[in-house]
């Protein structure tokens, strides 16, 4: 693939780094000939991409307004894979949290998240997406040091309490993600999908979806 990255900070970087391993051609910046674009900037310049983008999209940046970008996205029938985190542990870290809010019942829920003191966005695109999953989900946000990104969750009952946490020790797990969601975007008709279409498709959960009825 030829991979146009938009955005070249230290996650852009980490794309490249593992796309080169893997064989992939880079290039930074929008480029109408690149097979795919691979979007890790900063969510003030989502838009401006969005009205001007040629190539299918994987957008992991966060801190953008979906309804504004996504109407965008849809008058000009891009062909677009969002997600506010491209780690597979997050993908089941949600997952064990929709099933533990269903099972759980009585359990209070609340939930913090910690990520380096240059991010700028909080609460994180990880936790407002619990959050919107989540009826009556708060998440405390704290901006300290180096931290990649934890997020925890703490089910509180009258006798007990489980605690569940996904800690990110490497940049490279999004970078995995997002060359994996660009692969299958490129195997998919021109539309709108999320790493969870992907992660529903690829890995389907026989309980989550028993729940849901």
């Amino acid at each position: 693939m030829k991979i146009a990255l938009i955005g070249y900070g230290k996650m852009g970087k980490a794309v490249k780094e593992l796309s080169q391993k893997s064989g992939h051609t880079c290039v930074v910046g929008l480029d109408p000939s690149a097979d795919v674009s691979i979007d890790f900037s900063s969510g003030e310049g989502v838009k401006k991409t969005a009205l001007s983008i040629q190539t299918p999209w994987v957008l992991g940046t966060t801190g953008w307004s979906r309804e504004e970008v996504l109407s965008i996205a849809q008058e000009r029938n891009l062909h677009l894979l969002y997600a506010p985190n491209f780690s597979f542990g997050v993908a089941l870290f949600r997952r064990m949290a929709k099933i533990g809010k269903t099972l759980l019942k009585g359990f209070e829920l609340e939930g913090c998240e910690i990520h380096h003191e240059e991010k700028k966005d909080a609460p994180s695109g990880t936790a407002l997406k619990l959050m919107e999953e989540i009826s009556g989900l708060t998440f405390t946000s704290v901006r300290q040091g180096k931290e990649l990104g934890t997020h925890q969750l703490l089910f509180k009952g009258s006798d007990e309490e489980i605690e569940l946490t996904h800690r990110a020790k490497d940049r490279t797990l999004f970078a995995q993600g997002a060359l994996l969601g660009a692969k299958w975007l490129l195997g998919k008709e021109r539309g709108i999908y999320t790493f969870d279409d992907l992660i529903e498709e690829e890995f389907p959960c026989p309980l989550e979806k028993s729940l849901q009825h």
